[in-house]
C-alpha cells in the first residue's frame, strides 16, 4: 500500500496532468529554474527601471525563497534598500548571498539586509521593530506582508496558542503592521502596505454550512480542521483582504492620505509554500504528513487543487509581478489605488464577492485580532 506522502504526490501528478497537461516529478518545484518548466511560453517580467527606486526603503517578510526573494531581487536591482526577514539569521544570510550575487552585474543596486522574524512566535514579532531600528535606515516606504504557509495537513498550534495558519498568515502580520506603523513614511509619496493574498479566499466557508465568508467561530479550527488544512488557508487569505480593506478605511477616516493599503493574488505559482500539502514537509523541515482521518481527505484535495490551479502555473518571476509593480511605480494602471485587490495580471480585480467586501466582517476581524493579540492598533 502506498504511503500517504506518495499518494499525495500522485494526487498532484493527476491534477497537473488533467488540469494543465503537465506532470510534476518527484519533488516540489521550488526554484525559479524548476518552475520555468511549467511556465506559459509568453512570459513577461515586470522590472522597475534602474535607479527608479533610489532612496526607498522596503521591508519584505518571507524573503528567503519564492515570491519574497524574487521581489527583493528586482526591487533592489532598481535601487531600493531592501530588508528581508527570515526565520533565522542563518537563513537570511544565505538569501543575502543569493541576492548580492544576482546584483553583482547591476550598476548602483540598492543595499540589502536580513533580519530574523518568526511569525509563529509573537514575541519575535513584538521585538522586531527594535531590530529594524538598529539598522538606522529611517522610515519604511513599502511594507510587504509576503510570508505565509499553506494547507498544513493536521491541526498545529503555535506557542502562543493559535492555529498556525491563522497566526502566520494573518494575526502575526496584523501585529507586525501595527508595531511598524510608527516607522512608516508619512512624507512625499507616503507608504504602501502590500498584503499578499490569494484567489483561494473565494473558497472560504463557514464550518457549519457551505455559506462563503469568514467563520469567526472557527478562526483557530475550534469547530473543524479538515480538508488537509485547505479551509484554514482559504480563511487566512480572506483575512488578508479584509484586513487590507479595514486598514485603508480607518486610515481614510483618520485623514492619513499618505497611506495606501492593497492586497493581491500573485497567480498559481510553484513555490515552497505548497511543500507541506503535497510532500509532507513543513517549512521548518519537520513532518507534516496527513495520517489517520486526515488521510481520507486526499480525494477531496484533488478537486480543491484543480479549482485553484485551473490556469497555467506561473513561474516565480511571473508570480512576483504584481507585488513588484505595486511596490514600485504602479504601472500599467498608474499609482496603486487605495484599498484595492490586484490580480496576477497587475490589474485591479473589478468583480469581488460580497463577502470579500463585507465591512462588518472586516471591522469584526480587526477588533478580534486586537483582542487575541492583546494590542491596540493605533493609527494616530
Amino acid at each position: 500500500m502506498k504511503s500517504t506522502t506518495n499518494r499525495r504526490r500522485d494526487v498532484l501528478n493527476r491534477v497537473a496532468a488533467t488540469s494543465f497537461g503537465l506532470v510534476v516529478g518527484g519533488g516540489a518545484a521550488t526554484s525559479a529554474a524548476s518552475a520555468a518548466v511549467l511556465a506559459p511560453p509568453s512570459s513577461k517580467i515586470y522590472q522597475p527601471a534602474p535607479s527608479s527606486l533610489n532612496g526607498k526603503v522596503m521591508l519584505i517578510t518571507g524573503g528567503t525563497s519564492g515570491l519574497g526573494l524574487e521581489s527583493a531581487r528586482r526591487l533592489s536591482a532598481a535601487g531600493a534598500t531592501v530588508v528581508i526577514t527570515a526565520r533565522t539569521q542563518a537563513k537570511g544570510e544565505r538569501s543575502l548571498g543569493i541576492i548580492r550575487q544576482d546584483l553583482s552585474n547591476i550598476e548602483n543596486p540598492g543595499k540589502v539586509y536580513a533580519l530574523p522574524l518568526d511569525l509563529d512566535d509573537l514575541e519575535s514579532v513584538r521585538s522586531f521593530p527594535k531590530r529594524y531600528e538598529a539598522l538606522s535606515l529611517g522610515n519604511i516606504d513599502v511594507l510587504m506582508n509576503n510570508a505565509g504557509i499553506a494547507a498544513i495537513p493536521q491541526l498545529e498550534m503555535t506557542k502562543d496558542g493559535f492555529e498556525r495558519t491563522f497566526q502566520t498568515n494573518h494575526l502575526a502580520p496584523f501585529v507586525l503592521t501595527s508595531l511598524l506603523f510608527p516607522y512608516l513614511n508619512r512624507k512625499g509619496e507616503g507608504c504602501r502596505i502590500i498584503n499578499v493574498s490569494s484567489y483561494a479566499h473565494e473558497f472560504a466557508t463557514l464550518a457549519s454550512s457551505n455559506i462563503r465568508g469568514l467563520d469567526f467561530d472557527n478562526l483557530n479550527g475550534e469547530i473543524d480542521y479538515s480538508g488537509l488544512g485547505w479551509p484554514a488557508y482559504c480563511r487566512s487569505k480572506l483575512e488578508n483582504i479584509l484586513f487590507t480593506n479595514e486598514l485603508q478605511r480607518r486610515a481614510d477616516a483618520a485623514g492619513l492620505d499618505w497611506l495606501t493599503a492593497v492586497s493581491l493574488h500573485p497567480g498559481r505559482v510553484a513555490t515552497d509554500i505548497w511543500r507541506a500539502t503535497y510532500f509532507g514537509t513543513d517549512h521548518r523541515g519537520g513532518n507534516g504528513k496527513a495520517d489517520g482521518d486526515n488521510a481520507k481527505e486526499l480525494p477531496r484535495l484533488e478537486s480543491i487543487v484543480s479549482d485553484l490551479f485551473y490556469n497555467s502555473i506561473l513561474t516565480v518571476e511571473e508570480g512576483a509581478n504584481s507585488q513588484v509593480m505595486l511596490a514600485s511605480n504602479g504601472e500599467p494602471e498608474g499609482s496603486p489605488v487605495k484599498g484595492q485587490y490586484y490580480d496576477y495580471n497587475m490589474r485591479i480585480k473589478k468583480k469581488m464577492n460580497d463577502f470579500a467586501k463585507d465591512r462588518d466582517a472586516a471591522r469584526r476581524l480587526w477588533e478580534k485580532s486586537e483582542q487575541l493579540a492583546g494590542i491596540k492598533f493605533r493609527l494616530a
